[in-house]
């Protein structure tokens, strides 16, 4: 072959290879090229990993994929490892002759089994260094090879042409790596959406390392717990929220938390501490690195490729840098959810201190409360249970979104469920899958997971805060410390509403007997007045005097005399039916209101009184005068009312006592 026109012929090639824009066709027509100029049976072409430790075939002629699938040529060895360390090219005749002196049989077997004889490898140099080698089969024994300035200049410009498409291909890569880094952080910058920052950073991180999956942890590096985790299958472009199984305290998670460096591995099987599940999802080889800002470790970002491969050092570094700006990116949005937590919980808790400050109607209050909370943070079922001392029992005050039957529920402290529980050991208990915990009682089936506080006021329980969720492991440590800060809330303002109430109570309520005082009864006529009129009902009003009374104070003192004011006091109420009203209308005067009482039967009642008071037989002899009024038959005007009761009294008095007598208007 003549110098000038191979020279001339190989210049046209060179120029048709730098014209490719895909480094894979510039393999391709190589080899093809090599097979033809040179007449050879097949060509192949093997590259250096990046490592430079292994020679591997990156493009073929005439060769089956089979073979394709075992070359793996370490650099020391023979024939293509010596080739590229001598760079050198060498012919050999007989090529199994090679093999057989080596006592290489796998070799030799796939040898025969593609049928070749002779073989030529020529180093691909650049710079003077070998970055792989063109290799030339014959299948038909070939003593002699001839063309070896040809090849060599052939060699020269295919290196050449390789070297110059992969800086081509590396620049457009890099190039469209920082366009899209550059679109990712505008993403990244303009959200607080953790779920469109994973899918943002997942697909982007598959897509610049051609993997086929990819995860993210979001970890808290204090406890060494997953807050959250998300999943990116590139295939179906689906990001979805898993459960996942990665291991904190070993395998290549716990080697990441305790280096905070990249992990990069080429074959996951040979991986001594993988998780098993990673395997039987396929995975054959990862990257996972970490996300770091401010110093503090926030996740853990991983892609993987279903076939083992050597990653690219340059991989590494998009992914770190990818990494660098979506760390930055989930340390705002973890900041402004803190944030809008606390300002949130700060609003709610302001909102119950000031509306427990304001509010006299407590039951409307405290579903209130419960149906912002359902609101505000989705939870399912909430409810508050009250102390029964004497029953030693949880009683149910108010709740929200369970059914009306749970209205009488009863609860056994220390006895029935996790509130019976909180009750008696006065602790908070959390329990994450009430289907596998040992208190819980089923109740409504959509509750996955429970939370219950103790209402404590000083040592003393009063009641608990119950709370479910639909979600298993449905509260996270800002919930409970929310709710732990309401149940203190409500317990002060349950102590409240009890000294309120005990308040009013004492306020309408004689303190020597216990019954209602004078005010209380003014509050009870009201409104006995009004429904009388609005059903035209009548209603009787007894005044009772007690006779002689003085005469036993006197005699026995006034201690003696409260005694009989108390135990006279109940008998009344004792003789009278639940619906009536009672109360001491001052000194030794008693009142008595019976709603829907005509005129006898308001005699037989206030006979009943008299008789039974009677029956006591003091010394002195102690017994009652009655005056009876009737609404509306004698009067319709309250004052008239309670008048002509007391004057019906004193007639009786000046009777000589111990009798009942109806009103004259």
């Amino acid at each position: 072959m003549e110098e000038k026109g191979w020279i001339k012929t190989f210049t046209e090639i060179a120029e048709s290879l730098l014209e490719h824009k895909e480094l894979k066709k510039v393999f391709k027509t190589i080899a093809k090229t090599a097979c033809i100029f040179f007449d050879a049976s097949a060509a192949s072409i093997m590259l250096f990993d990046e490592k430079r430790e292994y020679l591997k075939i990156v493009e073929s002629h005439n060769l089956s994929e089979e073979y394709l699938k075992v070359v793996k040529v370490h650099k020391d060895e023979e024939v293509a490892g010596r080739v590229c360390q001598e760079k050198r090219m060498r012919f050999i005749p007989d090529i199994i002759k090679v093999f057989i002196e080596k006592n290489d049989t796998f070799s030799i077997n796939w040898i025969k089994r593609e049928g070749l004889q002779s073989f030529v490898c020529v180093p691909l140099l650049v710079k003077d260094e070998a970055i792989g080698c063109l290799n030339l089969y014959y299948r038909i024994k070939k003593e002699k090879f001839e063309d070896f300035p040809a090849l060599d200049f052939f060699a020269k410009l295919a290196a050449i042409s390789i070297v110059q498409k992969k800086i081509f291909e590396e620049i457009e890569k890099k190039s469209n790596v920082v366009s899209g880094l550059e679109q990712v952080g505008i993403v990244l910058a303009t959200t607080f959406d953790i779920e469109k920052i994973a899918a943002t950073l997942l697909s982007f991180a598959t897509s610049i390392t051609n993997t086929d999956t990819g995860s993210l942890l979001l970890i808290d590096e204090g406890s060494k717990t997953i807050l959250d985790a998300f999943e990116y299958i590139k295939e179906d472009k689906t990001i979805r929220r898993y459960k996942t199984t990665a291991r904190l305290t070993n395998g290549i998670s716990g080697e990441i938390i305790k280096s905070k460096k990249p992990v990069v591995i080429s074959d996951l099987s040979q991986y001594e501490n993988v998780n098993p599940v990673s395997l039987r999802k396929g995975r054959s080889a990862i990257i996972a690195n970490p996300l770091i800002a401010r110093g503090k470790l926030l996740g853990i970002l991983y892609v993987d490729s279903y076939t083992k491969r050597d990653f690219p050092e340059s991989d590494v570094e998009y992914i770190q840098l990818l990494c660098n700006q979506a760390a930055v990116s989930i340390d705002n949005t973890l900041l402004y959810k803190k944030l809008s937590r606390e300002v949130m919980e700060t609003a709610i808790l302001y909102e119950v201190g000031k509306t427990f400050i304001s509010t006299l109607d407590f039951d409307e209050l405290l579903n209130n409360i419960l149906r912002r909370l359902v609101d505000t943070f989705g939870f399912l079922n909430l409810a508050i249970f009250l102390v029964d001392e004497e029953k030693k029992e949880l009683k149910i005050r108010s709740y929200i979104n369970y059914p009306e039957s749970v209205k009488n529920l009863k609860i056994g402290i220390g006895v029935n469920g996790i509130t019976g529980h909180v009750a008696a050991t006065k602790e908070m208990y959390y329990a994450p899958d009430v289907s596998k915990d040992p208190y819980y009682i089923p109740g409504v089936k959509e509750a996955k997971s429970e939370v219950c506080f103790p209402l404590m006021i000083g040592e003393k329980i009063i009641g608990v805060l119950d709370v479910e969720s639909p979600e298993i492991d449905g509260f996270t440590k800002d919930d409970i410390r929310l709710l732990d800060t309401l149940s203190a809330q409500i317990a002060i303002a349950l102590d409240n509403a009890r000294l309120y109430e005990e308040a009013k109570r004492l306020s309408l309520t004689d303190p020597l007997t216990e019954l209602g005082n004078r005010r209380s009864f003014n509050i009870f006529i009201d409104g006995e007045i009004k429904r009388s009129e609005r059903y035209r009902r009548p209603f009787a009003l007894l005044m009772i005097d007690f006779d002689n009374f003085k005469n036993y104070n006197d005699k026995f003192g006034h201690s003696s005399g409260d005694y009989i004011l108390q135990k006279f006091g109940k008998i009344i109420k004792e003789t009278i039916r639940d619906v009536d009203f009672v109360c001491r209308y001052g000194g030794d005067e008693f009142v008595v209101v019976l709603p829907e009482t005509d005129a006898n039967f308001a005699l037989t009642v206030a006979e009943r009184i008299r008789k039974k008071i009677e029956s006591e037989n003091l010394d002195p002899k102690v017994t009652l005068s009655i005056g009876i009024a009737i609404f509306p038959r004698d009067t319709r005007d309250k004052e008239t009312l309670i008048n002509l009761a007391d004057r019906a009294c004193y007639e009786a008095k000046q009777m000589g006592g111990n009798r009942v007598n109806f009103a004259s208007p």
